[in-house]
């Protein structure tokens, strides 16, 4: 039943985005267009973000709830900002990554490994099982990783838990090797729904996946950051928002049913408007825009009372207001119309998703420059990130923000000496905005920005945010040893208040 899932899941994307050439070379053989790599790398890029399941559960309520982004709404206040334990959400993540995507870019790799006229698709491959699993090491620690994905190609059904460290060394030999692959007479990139098989572009976001992950282990290996840092520069990382690695979803009606695999609705919009679970911002973001002058206040929020004309604010009345973490909508006075709103464009099934970005990029940099690791100036890197960071905002539909209203905010707002580390990680969670997973693995790394005490009297973990995320209790049955072997690395508890090997702060 999965598989027939899959290519009926596959079949409806490729009807949709009109890949006719794709679509017919894919559908001579319809029992074998699950392995399929041309559509295998479509699902594989539609999960990523379209999956509703773990972007609801990882992306929205815990990562989105452990750094204030959101606030407000029941399960991102009861259980991301108070820290409730709630299995299902702890190993969401977990269950689909493992389940569809490290499965199909293992297929991928497999297939076209040795294959003259593939070596571009199986560059792309590696790449994108780097991107799949350095979110799953990031959030959960030692996790199966060289044996992943194998049970059918070579019979491993309880793959190994690789350390944190060796898998970030793979990491970074799997995306030199990538990049130095990727060339123009290696074979089409069918199927590619990021870059319409770009080999340029491909080569620019493993370079800046390079540097990202060099730069979250600079607190555990400087030097070996530093040298990564200095080589993914060196190769070509994101020049500008053109080079955005973006998912744009297709307007299909969301599923929370992981088994029906439909991914083609961005799966971040769906959290929001399912059970209103996502609906409102944390005031630590919103007083943050709003104190500094940033153009992206009015590109992502609606004034508050919902935008609807209630009358005019009062005198010294704030028009945008966030809620404090830990807070229900309905407790604060005047109830959730007293706060400020999701602008409804980023609310949309075609609403886009992005996974790395220029901003993100620049804003790496000038950490870079500033520990000098690399060449250039730290507040020229950082200048340049936020204002991508401000027209990133674009994709989403939101009205550009004015040239003189951005320079009047980068001006106002420069890199000072002796609050660098703060300034940088602070806008990187804002860049992150949407991509709250990220957000939380460089707060964990950096402690940026300062988060609002949880004073709750019933949070349920002391007022102390998680610093990882809980191993799946059925892998215990499913692969004892291994789990055991990992679980004694963490001290002997699979709990969420150990650390991932990175995390030294």
């Amino acid at each position: 039943m999965k598989i027939k899932n899959i290519i009926i899941a596959t079949l409806a994307v490729f009807t949709v985005v009109g890949c006719t050439e794709n679509f017919d070379e894919l559908v001579k053989d319809p029992v074998a267009l699950s392995p399929n790599p041309a559509g295998q790398l479509t699902f594989t890029q539609l999960c990523l973000s379209g999956d509703g399941y773990y972007q609801h559960r990882t992306n929205l309520i815990y990562a989105g709830g452990f750094v204030q982004h959101y606030s407000g709404s029941w399960a991102v206040t009861e259980y991301g900002s108070k820290f409730k334990r709630v299995d299902e959400y702890a190993t969401a993540l977990w269950r689909n990554a493992y389940a569809n995507e490290i499965k199909s870019v293992v297929d991928i790799i497999d297939k076209t490994s040795g294959d003259e006229t593939a070596v571009n698709m199986n560059a792309v491959a590696k790449i994108m099982r780097v991107m799949i699993a350095h979110r799953l090491t990031d959030i959960y620690g030692d996790v199966p990783y060289s044996e992943a994905g194998m049970a059918f190609s070579k019979g491993i059904i309880t793959p190994k838990y690789d350390k944190q460290q060796d898998i970030y060394a793979a990491f970074f030999s799997e995306l030199q090797e990538a990049y130095a692959q990727l060339n123009a007479n290696g074979g089409a990139i069918k199927g590619d729904l990021f870059y319409n098989g770009d080999v340029s572009k491909w080569k620019k976001l493993a370079n800046t996946l390079r540097l990202r992950l060099a730069m979250r282990i600079s607190e555990v290996t400087p030097a070996e950051a530093e040298k990564q840092a200095k080589a993914a520069l060196q190769n070509g990382v994101f020049e500008s928002n053109a080079d955005n690695c973006i998912m744009r979803h297709l307007d299909f009606p969301f599923n929370d049913n992981p088994a029906t695999l439909d991914f083609r609705g961005n799966g971040l919009s769906y959290g929001y408007i399912s059970d209103e679970h996502g609906d409102h911002f944390s005031s630590l973001l919103i007083d943050y825009l709003r104190d500094n002058g940033d153009p992206r206040l009015t590109m992502i929020a609606t004034p508050k009372m919902g935008s609807v004309n209630w009358g005019p604010v009062a005198p010294g009345e704030k028009l945008y207001e966030g809620i404090r973490p830990g807070t229900f909508r309905w407790d604060i006075p005047g109830g959730s119309n007293a706060a400020s709103g999701i602008q409804p464009y980023l609310k949309l099934r075609t609403t886009p998703f992005l996974h790395v970005s220029y901003s993100e990029t620049q804003l790496l940099l000038a950490e870079a420059a500033f520990r000098g690791w690399v060449s250039g100036s730290a507040a020229d890197y950082y200048k340049k990130g936020v204002e991508a960071g401000v027209k990133q905002l674009e994709i989403y539909g939101a009205a550009p923000a004015s040239q003189a209203s951005i320079d009047t905010y980068v001006n106002a707002n420069p890199l000072v000496a002796g609050t660098e580390m703060e300034q940088i990680g602070t806008q990187i969670w804002v860049t992150y905005l949407f991509n709250s997973i990220e957000a939380y693995s460089n707060w964990r790394r950096t402690g940026y920005p300062h988060l609002l005490p949880i004073t709750n009297p019933d949070n349920g973990n002391g007022g102390k945010t998680p610093t990882r995320l809980y191993y799946p209790n059925d892998e215990m049955q499913k692969n004892e040893a291994n789990y055991l072997d990992a679980v004694a690395r963490l001290g002997g508890t699979n709990d969420w208040n150990g650390k991932v090997w990175w995390d030294v702060n």
